[in-house]
């Protein structure tokens, strides 16, 4: 055997060899998925394929309560001071993590509404401050159709109170967040155009756990009565576990030095007051402030009402930061495990019909030509994996269809292989230089194949979603991998058995014996 094809054959043999050990022994062995992939399974599979939720999220500008309500006032006096009697306030719209849509003033008459609008006392644009939070918001006022005493004022916060990437940001923050809690790793994406998230956690099986992970703000902020006077934007560690002497969830926090110095100075400032810790609108506890508190290390306790599990998931969102802005679920869609189930089963059976139709094609058309083409199949399959683990790409259900498209694309490569061989063959060729010509012939045609199926691969790839996205990255990696088996080891094959028995072997190809 010449040495160049020595060590092809060998770097073949060795990449195989790696994508089986990296790729399909981990499925079969513990520790070696938790070695190389964090317990997780080496290809990790998308909704339709494992079950799970997909929820599509926006940012969301509604108002808290609590803002709402320091606004009352200001806007009563806004109302009353144009000679108009004082209105019923009440808050307008669903609640939804404690927000809502505005206020409803209701007044004695329709009259009074219209003055109200007229007089345009109720400015487009306002500002709420309390302590060390401020808000600003835009306002928009109209008069009920159903109700006509009532005068319907709608807040939003304005998008300018959050950082322009504050979408990027919060898609780094789930993907955290979720990896620290154990779960399966979730596929997030972020749509610019439509300015809104794309989340998928295949194994997640309630609306609520989902919610709670990727919905949840996580701001912890600790208050002197209503009035906020820190955050903990500042915290570095937050841990969780049982007070042995209370038997009693804890959480361990530690901020960086900024959020120390800030703490020490409140605990030293307000001494004998109750500080209330919060996470968002939720109160975790109200402890009494009985010294200064140096180091910038605390403990939150939870109660004995509280669980391990709450206190780390508490501890989760937490040190995972807060999100930069606030969400809300547009859209959720459940795919229970047992369909998934049934997806695996029928895309596995389909794809092991196809490819054992293959195989049983290149063997009978070709001989032991088509032989070696399955070999490099074989490899082709391992190779495509072995990326997908390696990159932690999301197989989904169009993604097997794509898998199973670009294997008919290398099985059409190597087809296009032979024939161009058998052409240079009838040629009155030797052997080695026909497999040489056949190869160079045939390039030129499948690079323009693949290349072009690639540009609309990548295409895909960059501007699709969900789905899309899926099927574009398989047949991607497939197109890839088809050029390289193809175009490299099926030759380096078809070359170390020419040195062998260049006759027999490709009589197939040349419909009689030949040189070599």
């Amino acid at each position: 055997m010449r040495k160049d094809l020595r060590w092809k054959f060998w770097v073949t043999i060795f990449l195989g060899f790696l994508c089986v050990i990296f790729v399909v022994l981990p499925y079969n062995n513990p520790n070696l998925k938790a070695l190389f992939f964090k317990g997780q399974d080496p290809v990790r599979q998308g909704l339709d394929l494992q079950g799970g939720i997909e929820v599509i999220l926006t940012p969301d500008y509604r108002v808290e309560r609590r803002v709402l309500a320091g606004i009352m006032n200001e806007l009563r006096d806004a109302v009353t001071g144009i000679n108009v009697t004082s209105p019923t306030i009440r808050l307008l719209g669903r609640p939804e993590q404690n927000r809502y849509e505005g206020l409803e003033l209701v007044f004695d008459n329709r009259e009074e509404v219209e003055r109200v609008l007229a007089a345009r006392v109720i400015r487009p644009e306002m500002t709420w401050r309390s302590g060390a939070e401020e808000k600003r918001l835009k306002v928009r006022a109209e008069a009920s159709t159903e109700k006509p005493e009532v005068l319907r004022v709608f807040f939003s916060e304005d998008p300018r109170n959050f950082p322009k990437d504050a979408l990027a940001q919060a898609r780094i923050i789930i993907e955290n967040r979720i990896n620290a809690s154990g779960l399966s790793e979730p596929a997030v994406w972020l749509d610019e155009a439509n300015q809104r998230l794309q989340i998928q956690l295949p194994g997640i099986t309630t609306q609520e756990e989902a919610e709670r992970l990727i919905q949840t703000t996580g701001r912890l902020n600790f208050r002197l009565g209503n009035r906020v006077v820190m955050f903990g934007s500042d915290l570095t560690d937050a841990r969780a576990e049982i007070d042995p002497r209370e038997g009693a969830p804890v959480i361990n926090f530690k901020f960086g030095r900024v959020g120390a110095r800030q703490f020490e100075e409140i605990t030293r400032d307000h001494v004998g007051e109750v500080l209330a810790i919060y996470l968002d609108e939720e109160l975790l506890m109200e402890p009494m402030i009985r010294e200064p508190i140096p180091g910038g290390e605390g403990r939150i306790t939870l109660g004995r009402g509280s669980t391990l599990k709450e206190a780390k998931e508490y501890a989760v969102l937490m040190k995972s930061g807060a999100l930069p802005v606030s969400l809300r679920t547009i859209q959720i869609t459940q795919v229970a495990p047992t369909l998934g189930s049934e997806i695996v089963r029928q895309s596995l059976l389909a794809a092991g019909i196809g490819l054992c139709l293959v195989f049983l094609f290149m063997v009978g058309f070709y001989g032991i030509p088509g032989l070696l083409a399955n070999a490099a199949l074989v490899i082709y399959g391992l190779l495509v994996l072995g990326i997908m683990a390696l990159f932690r790409g999301v197989l989904t259900l169009p993604g097997v269809a794509g898998f199973i498209l670009s294997i008919g694309m290398a099985v059409d490569a190597n087809i296009l292989i032979f024939e161009r061989i058998k052409d240079e063959i009838w040629n009155g060729k030797t052997m080695r230089a026909a497999l040489a010509g056949g190869f160079d012939r045939a390039f030129t045609a499948i690079l323009d194949a693949n290349v072009t199926t690639l540009i609309v691969a990548l295409v895909l790839l960059f501007l699709g979603t969900g789905t899309v996205r899926g099927f574009a990255v398989t047949l991607t990696i497939g197109i890839l991998a088809s050029m390289f088996t193809a175009l490299v080891v099926t030759r380096v094959f078809m070359e170390i058995l020419i040195n062998r028995n260049p006759g027999k072997i490709f009589k197939r190809l040349g419909g009689g014996e030949v040189q070599a």
